[in-house]
């Protein structure tokens, strides 16, 4: 014995009773914009954590006077003395003072193209720990007593601040993906309403012959899925060059200073694609999925609460 009202043709003709197209193309437009706005805010903080990881284990050291000698009759400048001081950090640490055309090419934003050598300009150390080393609270303490008016500047503190603009961005991308999804519940909402008024007599004659709620329901709810499924996968496809044209901008900001810039350019796009964070391809992938499920969760509610309403 057969189910009643069983298979795909019901009669509730729902290809004409709901706007497929129209549907379609909203969704597709809400998965574009989702993309977007998740991939935003995963390289935001991918950026965020490669920047604040590595500005936690630098410092800056500015040495005043430094050519002057700390104490004559021992010898040796003010320099030497903070070199040799900062010998006890941790093993692994790097060590650099800028030479004079590194300290010219840091100043050239400012200064311009200019001979540097008249300015009283103190010598810059900098100074790279292991990633698994902490900087001593002591040395800048130790650094002023033993060679006075040395600066140490902890970069840490950029760190702080990066994080707190990826946080900042991370709440902007829930409360846009919100809205998003809050947009396409609306529009799944209105598509059903429509479907339900056009096709009201056929429902109450169904539901009168024994449908149950739930397989009208789901009758309704499978064809706002489909087409949540396709629009999102459209969406989230169309989104994929702008998402590489906007890794390829970013490319210098991820990369290591040692890097060139003529090895970001030309894009290589299979080694962008490649360099995408698993974590954004993941979200990208559940994106068209999502779309289908608020449009059956939508269809699902609204047509269930239509039903209790009949007599």
């Amino acid at each position: 014995m057969t189910r009643p009202f069983s298979g795909r043709k019901d009669g509730l003709s729902l290809s004409e009773a709901l706007p497929d197209r129209s549907l379609f193309a909203l969704v597709a437009m809400m998965g574009f914009l989702a993309a977007l706005t998740v991939a935003g805010a995963s390289g935001a903080r991918a950026l965020s954590a490669r920047w604040s990881g590595g500005a936690a284990q630098l410092l800056t050291i500015q040495v005043p006077d430094a050519a002057n000698p700390l104490d004559p009759q021992a010898g040796g400048t003010r320099v030497q003395a903070v070199m040799a001081d900062l010998s006890s950090l941790p093993e692994g640490t790097q060590i650099h003072q800028l030479t004079a055309p590194e300290l010219a090419h840091l100043l050239e934003p400012w200064l311009g193209e200019t001979d540097s050598s008249a300015l009283p300009l103190p010598a810059i150390i900098r100074v790279r720990l292991p990633p698994d080393a902490t900087i001593p609270a002591t040395l800048e303490p130790a650094l002023n007593a033993h060679v006075p008016g040395t600066i140490v500047e902890h970069n840490a503190r950029w760190g702080e601040r990066l994080r707190a603009l990826a946080n900042s961005l991370l709440a902007c991308a829930g409360l846009a993906l919100l809205s998003v999804g809050g947009i396409a519940t609306m529009i799944t909402g209105l598509a059903t309403r429509t479907g339900l008024a056009t096709r009201k007599d056929i429902i109450k004659t169904l539901h009168g012959l024994g449908a149950s709620d739930s397989y009208i329901a789901g009758r309704f709810a499978w064809r706002p899925a489909t087409l949540g499924l396709g629009g999102g996968l459209t969406g989230t496809l169309v989104a994929c060059p702008p998402l590489l044209l906007l890794l390829q901008m970013a490319a210098p900001f991820a990369s290591t200073p040692q890097t060139a810039p003529e090895q970001i350019l030309p894009p290589d796009w299979p080694a962008l694609a490649q360099a995408m964070p698993s974590d954004m391809l993941g979200a990208l992938a559940l994106l068209p999925f999502g779309a289908a499920f608020i449009c059956w969760l939508t269809t699902q509610i609204m047509v269930r609460l239509w039903l209790l309403r009949l007599p």
